[in-house]
């Protein structure tokens, strides 16, 4: 017993870590993806703001979109290119 409470003590605690993360993917005007922008305290700021002024870290590239943004969850982020500050 005391390992099964162990066991969904421990998934609970990560599903909810993951929730406390913010995770934004900035889109191009087209509705392709630009950047994402990852903060681990959580929803500091909106993502209409972090994606107002996105630039992609790559090459630079504005995202120009007025904000336009989608969700991403954090496992498909860490695969995505990030969005400068």
């Amino acid at each position: 017993m005391v390992r099964i409470t162990s066991a969904i003590t421990f998934l609970l605690t990560a599903a909810l870590g993951v929730q406390a993360a913010a995770t934004c993917q900035c889109l191009f005007q087209d509705g392709s993806h630009c950047c994402v922008y990852s903060d681990a305290r959580g929803g500091a700021e909106s993502c209409d703001d972090v994606c107002r002024g996105a630039r992609r870290v790559t090459d630079n590239a504005a995202c120009n979109a007025n904000g336009k943004w989608s969700s991403v969850s954090a496992w498909n982020a860490q695969w995505r290119t990030g969005c400068a500050r």
